[in-house]
C-alpha cells in the first residue's frame, strides 16, 4: 500500500538564507545590526551587529565549515551530494527550489512544514529590529513557496514575540500571503506565555486558522564547563548532555499554553511543540492534571488540561519508540 509521507519538521537555518536578504533592504539605522554577509578569507560570513556568528551556507543552524567526521548524519548528507560552498555564486540547496523539490524526491516526501531561521529573534536585543527582520523573511519565505511548489513546500512565518498586538496583526498579515502557520519563538518572549496578553495572538491564530508552532532550541539550564580549557576537556561529554537534554524546554511550552486558558478561550486554536519528541509527554500530562486539580482549579476549566491538549495540540518528533 502507497503511503504519502509529509515531513512536519523541516528547515531552512539562517546560514542558507539568501546573503542579502535583509542588508539590501535595511534602512540606514539598522545596516550595521541587521543580519547581513561579509566576505573573509575562507569565504562568505553572517554578521549580526558586531558579531560573527560563522559561515554563510555553512552546516546548520551553528553556521559552522564542514569538518569531516563531526556529525553522522551530515556525511551521510556529503556522500549524497550536499556540497557546503561558503563563496559568492554558490546555490544553497535548502533555499534553491529546484534543488529542494529534488531532495524532497529523493527523500520520498510529499509534503513538507518548514521551520525558518530559529533563534535569529535570540540573536537582535532590539525588539523593533527583531519585528522587522521577521517580516523580511516572511515575505522571502512566501515568495520562496510559490517559487518552488505551493503544494509541497509549506514555510512557516516567524511571529514576533514581545508584542502580542504586533504578532497578532502579523498572523493576520502572513495569512493573507498565502502561509498557513507560524513559528514563535519563546525564549525571550515578554510577557510571558500563560499571560493572558498573548490572547490577541491566539484569536489571530484562531480566526485564521493559523497554527503556532514552537520549536525546541535546547535546554538552557544545563551545567556548563567552567573554563573554555575545561569545555576542550570534556566537549564530547558536554554535547552529550546537551544533545540528550535538548527538546525538554519544550516542557514548560507545553504547561504554559495549557495553563494560560488559550485553549479553552480559543476552540479553534492549534498548536504544535516542533522537534520535541512525544515519551515525556504522559508524565507531564499527568503532573499538569494532578496539579490543576490541587492548585489551580480556581482557572475554572472545562475540561482536563491535558485534554485541550488532545483536542488542540500536536507533537513532532525524529526517534522516538
Amino acid at each position: 500500500m502507497y503511503e504519502k509521507l509529509i515531513s512536519g519538521d523541516n528547515h531552512i537555518d539562517l546560514t542558507y538564507c539568501p546573503s542579502d536578504l535583509w542588508s539590501s533592504q535595511a534602512p540606514a539605522k539598522w545596516k550595521k545590526t541587521a543580519p547581513r554577509v561579509e566576505m573573509r578569507n575562507d569565504g562568505q560570513h553572517w554578521f549580526v551587529g558586531d558579531v560573527d556568528r560563522g559561515m554563510w551556507n555553512g552546516v546548520g543552524p551553528g553556521f559552522l565549515p564542514y569538518t569531516k567526521g563531526s556529525f553522522n548524519h551530515i556525511a551521510e548528507m556529503k556522500d549524497l551530494g550536499f556540497e557546503w560552498n561558503y563563496f559568492p555564486g554558490a546555490k544553497p540547496r535548502p533555499t534553491t527550489p529546484e534543488l529542494r523539490l529534488a531532495d524532497l524526491d529523493r527523500d520520498g516526501l510529499e509534503k513538507e512544514v518548514v521551520y525558518g531561521c530559529l533563534m535569529v529573534n535570540d540573536l537582535l536585543d532590539d525588539a523593533d529590529l527583531r519585528g522587522w527582520v521577521d517580516s523580511i523573511y516572511n515575505d522571502w519565505a512566501a515568495d520562496f513557496a510559490k517559487r518552488s511548489n505551493p503544494n509541497r513546500v509549506f514555510p512557516l512565518a516567524i511571529i514576533p514575540n514581545t508584542d502580542p498586538a504586533a504578532a497578532a496583526a502579523e498572523v493576520r498579515r502572513c495569512a493573507k500571503m498565502g502561509l498557513k502557520g507560524g513559528d514563535l519563538a519563546f525564549k525571550r518572549m515578554s510577557p510571558p506565555l500563560y499571560h493572558p496578553a498573548w490572547f490577541a495572538l491566539w484569536e489571530a491564530c484562531a480566526e485564521c486558522k493559523f497554527p503556532i508552532s514552537f520549536h525546541s532550541t535546547g535546554f538552557k539550564a544545563v551545567r556548563a564547563p567552567d573554563t573554555p580549557e575545561m569545555e576542550k576537556e570534556v566537549f564530547t561529554q558536554w554535547r552529550l548532555v546537551r544533545s540528550s537534554l535538548f527538546q525538554l524546554d519544550t516542557m514548560e511550552v507545553l504547561v504554559s499554553v495549557l495553563a494560560s486558558g488559550a485553549c479553552e478561550k480559543y476552540p479553534d486554536f492549534n498548536f504544535v511543540l516542533g522537534e520535541s519528541g512525544v515519551t515525556w509527554l504522559p508524565y507531564v500530562f499527568d503532573r499538569l492534571d494532578t496539579e490543576y486539580e490541587d492548585r489551580a482549579k480556581s482557572l475554572g476549566f472545562k475540561l482536563k488540561p491535558s485534554d485541550y491538549f488532545r483536542r488542540q495540540g500536536y507533537v513532532t518528533y525524529q526517534h522516538d519508540k
